[in-house]
């Protein structure tokens, strides 16, 4: 092989490397763009919630004002308000999966008068 078909040996392979690798670059990315088109066109705008669709939860009277009743479960949790922070609350679940929240203020040690039930359906 002489000097000038050796060049052109080297210079055609690297030539068509690059031309596959230009390709399939290519249509890598026409992929991509295709895939986000796709995603686009199978967006839907949302409905606007309202309080039909909310629904209402439940205040309730408190049963004791110096005691949580042991029908409202385990505790699974306590939450405090930063706007509030003498006030907690503490989350129970029943049985029956029903959530009940007791409002309790730290400062003055006692139970607010209402506790919120939330159903689980």
């Amino acid at each position: 092989m002489n000097p000038t078909q050796k060049q052109f040996f080297v210079r055609r392979g690297l030539s068509k490397s690059a031309f596959l690798s230009f390709f399939a670059g290519r249509s890598l990315g026409g992929l991509c763009v295709l895939v986000v088109c796709l995603m686009t066109l199978s967006c839907r705008k949302l409905a606007p919630v309202n309080d039909m669709q909310a629904g209402q939860l439940k205040l309730g009277p408190t049963q004791f004002t110096d005691a949580i009743p042991d029908d409202y479960g385990p505790l699974i949790g306590v939450t405090q308000n930063p706007q509030y922070p003498a006030w907690a609350t503490l989350w129970f679940q029943k049985p029956d999966k029903t959530i009940n929240a007791v409002f309790v203020n730290i400062n003055q040690g006692r139970i607010y008068e209402k506790t919120l039930t939330i159903p689980r359906k």
